[in-house]
């Protein structure tokens, strides 16, 4: 719609109209140009400010963080390695259920 011209909301009351390309830029509902419109005051940005969380945690002195073995040795889990089963030994079937 450029031959409308540009489209415009007045400050006053609000009200969307296009200028029809014109020099003067009044408001057909309140009359006020828009020219003499009030500047826009810039807001500041916030600061971002991070929250200090206090820390109270205190490792125990006493803990052995020493992994020498798998998983189940570090976490002192009991694990029966005679029943694993190796994924070659299942059939299409088995993954069904």
């Amino acid at each position: 719609m450029s031959h409308l011209g540009k489209k415009w909301v007045c400050f006053s009351c609000t009200t969307k109209f296009y200028d029809f390309t014109k020099l003067e830029v009044v408001c057909p509902k309140c009359g006020a140009n828009q020219k003499d419109a009030p500047l826009k005051t810039k807001t500041g940005k916030k600061e971002k400010v991070a929250l200090q969380i206090e820390d109270d945690f205190t490792p125990d002195g006493d803990t052995d963080n020493s992994h020498d073995g798998t998983l189940e040795e570090g976490l002192d889990i009991a694990v029966d390695h005679v029943d694993r089963v190796s994924p070659g030994d299942l059939q299409m079937d088995d993954y069904d259920e």
